[in-house]
């Protein structure tokens, strides 16, 4: 190692060290408007990405709590791989943070569309979700998280193949969504389609290997599936 490699090393721990003793009394008295005001002052988001890579857990899962306030889209590509960390606290504020990161990431007008979708979501009432999710896909047709709740409510009515059609397009847009992966699984698995709902199943597996739900899911298509083999 060099000089400046071990002063750089250096700097970061420092950097570190200085994040955590800051940020850290904010955000376990929950003042969260404060500490979302203190990030943007002092930590840029590829910094905080780093962070969250700390080999100190306490670092890493301060930095993904805060990414999950203040993180943007540019974050995504850094959290991702953390969902297959083993550790709890690692991968279950990854999941987290990805979503807060989804449901924010539209135009204004998108968000608030969902917002309100989301509301009627919560009430059952589908029909009228599902017209507040087209809105917010309307006003940004690039918004991955509208196409996904629409996903949910389209299925949530029993109208799996539009279900599965947005969620096609949620992964287009986002391929780490493991969420829309899971749900399209789970849209196949009610059409009877049990080959296309494994491999749907896996691939959200694969980006997320800490799915209880997911894999029981995907444990009892395989049953199926095995039930359906010709006898020898």
């Amino acid at each position: 190692m060099g000089w400046c490699e071990a002063d750089q090393n250096n700097s970061n721990r420092d950097r570190e060290k200085e994040f955590f003793t800051l940020l850290s009394p904010m955000m376990r008295q929950e003042r969260l408007c404060q500490a979302i005001r203190f990030i943007a002052d002092h930590w840029a988001i590829p910094e905080l990405c780093t962070f969250a890579a700390s080999r100190d857990p306490e670092t890493a899962a301060l930095a993904i709590d805060a990414l999950a306030l203040c993180g943007d889209q540019s974050a995504i590509p850094k959290l991702e791989p953390l969902l297959r960390k083993p550790r709890p606290e690692i991968h279950r504020r990854t999941e987290n943070a990805l979503w807060s990161i989804w449901f924010r990431s539209g135009s204004p007008q998108a968000v608030c569309h969902l917002k309100c979708g989301s509301k009627h979501l919560e009430h059952e009432n589908y029909l009228t979700a599902i017209s507040q999710f087209s809105l917010a896909i309307e006003a940004d047709p690039t918004f991955a998280e509208a196409l996904n709740q629409r996903a949910i409510a389209y299925y949530l009515s029993g109208r799996f193949a539009p279900a599965i059609e947005d969620c096609l397009r949620v992964i287009n847009l986002m391929p780490c969504h493991f969420g829309a992966l899971s749900g399209m699984g789970h849209c196949h698995t009610q059409q009877g389609n049990l080959e296309a709902a494994r491999c749907a199943y896996c691939r959200a597996l694969a980006i997320y290997p800490y799915m209880d739900g997911v894999r029981h899911s995907l444990a009892d298509v395989e049953a199926l599936l095995n039930r359906q083999k010709p006898a020898a």
